[in-house]
């Protein structure tokens, strides 16, 4: 497991990039999301030029196979840097997070991180991987670090941006490129799930094998639609 690379001080927005080979993972969607962060949260962005040669820099400053590309944007600048990163063994064992969120619609990713990781840090104390979190609705959103898909009745779904998410670059791959239906998917419908797969820029795709105590069923289909998003994820050079 990857540590964690501590943020810069103060608060701003940030994107997290999977890199191979020095090249950058989906590298256009995730500007286009920070662009949007930036906008809707009045912060400058940097020039698109100046940005792409920081990040070319720190990957050649600190060349990685297999890297983790982390750009923070705040109101002082911006800061790139890139860390090994190695791929998660194994499926997730997720519970649930005795909170309901309060987030309502489209989500940024911002700085401080503090109650994202108090979330991964609880569940890893009782011995599970992630939790996932509800709305006030009873509806599923995403978990600490990544969105969530479930296969209930043979059909992949994602809860909609409305239920307070973050529009997740793998998401919107997974619903692009490969048929995941998105709608809300309430608590009750948890006992109905056949299979289920955490989506994430950096592990791109995680199948899981258990939600508490209960082992999915249909495991093989997660770890199908697993093999089928990494294949499909697109690789750019930055210069």
């Amino acid at each position: 497991m990857a540590a964690r690379r501590p943020f810069p001080e103060g608060s701003g927005i940030f994107e997290t990039l999977r890199t191979e080979n020095n090249q950058v993972a989906e590298v256009g969607r995730h500007m286009r999301r920070a662009l949007g962060a930036a906008e809707a949260l009045n912060i400058p962005m940097p020039d698109e030029e100046v940005l792409r040669s920081e990040i070319y820099a720190a990957m050649q400053l600190s060349s990685h196979a297999l890297g983790r590309l982390r750009i923070c944007i705040s109101d002082s600048g911006f800061v790139v840097t890139h860390d090994q990163y190695e791929d998660l063994a194994g499926d997730a064992r997720l519970t649930f997070y005795s909170t309901s969120s309060a987030a309502h619609g489209e989500q940024y990713k911002t700085y401080p991180y503090d109650d994202h990781y108090l979330i991964l840090d609880e569940a890893r104390d009782y011995g599970f991987d992630d939790a996932i979190i509800f709305n006030k609705a009873n509806e599923v959103t995403e978990t600490s670090l990544s969105n969530i898909a479930f296969l209930i009745a043979d059909q992949w779904v994602t809860p909609p941006i409305s239920a307070g998410i973050l529009p997740g670059t793998m998401r919107a791959i997974a619903i692009e490129r490969h048929d995941v239906a998105v709608r809300p998917i309430h608590i009750s419908e948890i006992a109905d799930v056949q299979a289920a797969i955490l989506l994430s820029s950096l592990k791109i795709a995680q199948p899981v094998s258990h939600i508490g105590d209960h082992r999915l069923s249909a495991l093989e289909h997660s770890r199908e639609l697993a093999t089928k998003m990494r294949a499909s994820i697109q690789y750019f050079s930055v210069v």
